[in-house]
């Protein structure tokens, strides 16, 4: 089964990397293409977003992608696929935090 970072796709269909691509842009297309970049709704659902406080609680990796991803799953439109990784990511803390080696 692939990471969730594995099934993420970097590229649009130019073969030109996102961050390339909307930095190329200008007008309200440009100023569009970065905000579903940088703040895209699911991003805004509360007051703070969901980086932020895996910054502040200073989670690592797999914690912050645990938080992620639940914080962020009634707000997609395949809320189970987003559950389905942090589950992902939680086993992968457990099995790090039994062996010691988180």
């Amino acid at each position: 089964m692939p990471t969730p970072t594995q099934m993420i796709d970097l590229f649009d269909s130019h073969g030109a990397r996102d961050e390339e691509f909307s930095d190329n842009l200008t007008g309200l297309e440009g100023i569009a293409r970065r905000e579903a970049v940088n703040h895209p709704s699911h991003y805004n659902a509360g007051k703070i977003e969901v980086i932020d406080a895996i910054d502040d609680w200073k989670l690592d990796f797999n914690a912050g992608n645990v938080v992620k991803y639940v914080a962020r799953h009634q707000h997609k439109a395949n809320p189970l696929e987003d559950l389905k990784k942090a589950r992902w990511y939680l086993d992968r803390l457990i099995e790090r935090t039994e062996n010691g080696s988180q």
